[in-house]
């Protein structure tokens, strides 16, 4: 191979090899269960000047499976968000098998975004700048942050938890308008839930019976995840995207991860005077990669402050 040709490839290698300009961070724990780990890269320009923004991706997987490691394999996507001047971070949370979903979304999601506040120092990260996005569960997940109160417990004697919930934006790819099942209920109709969902209106939440949904107990459950009905006008800026396009019979893939929940989300989101970019498919927006609109979406907010 000539000298020419070993440059073009030793460049494009470099160029996708985020390891060679970044600080990597990988395998930390927030927690001490074994998938409360997460990986993270901040750009070496940043490090030792100003503080960076940081976003986090949250794999899907219906909170039964998935890993952190989507982000690391896909190398072009860490490339960007370093260029863009971003820090990102893919983190794991516990599955339904080790906790119900609220505890999952309080202790993992949430604790997770109060856990890297409270080392923004340590990484040189802008504790005022956090984003979230991902697919599916991911995106459902970053919405619950975007939506839910705050956590934060400034009387808490542990520093941790005296830490914020809240992000700055929010992008909800592929994913669910809320983990209250009620809510599919009202949208999407009685007998299209149960149909395709089952026990999961109930299961989820490590609940007996869909009577248990009603008890105190449940209502308070379905409250803290539903974020459609949180949805408030003090919420950060949200990205809804969706790739799929629209079925007059859908299977179980389609129904969760329907066009109609991105309708319904934008257009209650709308009517609060949330700042919302909306892309979906099916009702004909010419979509880029999933990932790179989050980041672009993120950078631009950034660029209002």
């Amino acid at each position: 191979m000539g000298f020419p040709a070993l440059a073009l490839v030793l460049n494009f290698l470099v160029s996708f090899a985020p390891q060679a300009f970044a600080k990597e961070f990988l395998n930390q724990s927030y927690g001490p269960h074994p998938r409360q780990i997460f990986d993270l890269w901040t750009p070496l320009q940043k490090t030792k000047k100003t503080p960076t923004p940081l976003v986090i991706y949250i794999h899907g997987g219906g909170w039964q499976a998935g890993t952190k490691d989507e982000l690391r394999k896909n190398p072009r996507l860490i490339d960007i968000a370093l260029k863009k001047g971003l820090a990102i971070a893919s983190l794991e949370y516990r599955f339904l098998k080790h906790a119900p979903l609220q505890t999952i979304m309080k202790e993992d999601i949430g604790g997770f975004v109060q856990y890297i506040r409270s080392r923004a120092s340590g990484f040189s990260l802008n504790k005022a700048l956090i984003f979230a996005y991902g697919v599916s569960a991911g995106g459902s997940a970053s919405l619950w942050l975007a939506t839910h109160d705050d956590l934060a417990n400034p009387d808490s004697p542990d520093p941790v938890k005296r830490e914020s919930t809240r992000i700055s934006g929010a992008g909800h790819l592929n994913a669910q308008v809320s983990y209250d099942f009620m809510v599919w209920y009202e949208f999407f109709g009685k007998e299209a839930t149960d149909r395709f969902m089952g026990a999961q209106v109930y299961s989820r939440y490590h609940l007996h019976s869909i009577e248990d949904l009603f008890t105190a107990k449940g209502e308070q459950i379905r409250k803290d995840l539903d974020s459609y009905g949180n949805l408030s006008s003090d919420d950060p800026p949200l990205l809804l995207w969706n790739s799929l396009q629209d079925r007059s019979e859908p299977d179980y893939n389609h129904f969760v991860h329907s066009p109609d929940h991105t309708r319904i989300l934008s257009k209650r989101a709308k009517e609060l005077g949330i700042p919302t970019q909306t892309e979906i498919k099916a009702d004909g927006a010419v979509l880029r990669e999933s990932g790179v609109t989050a980041l672009q979406f993120f950078q631009d907010l950034l660029k209002t402050r």
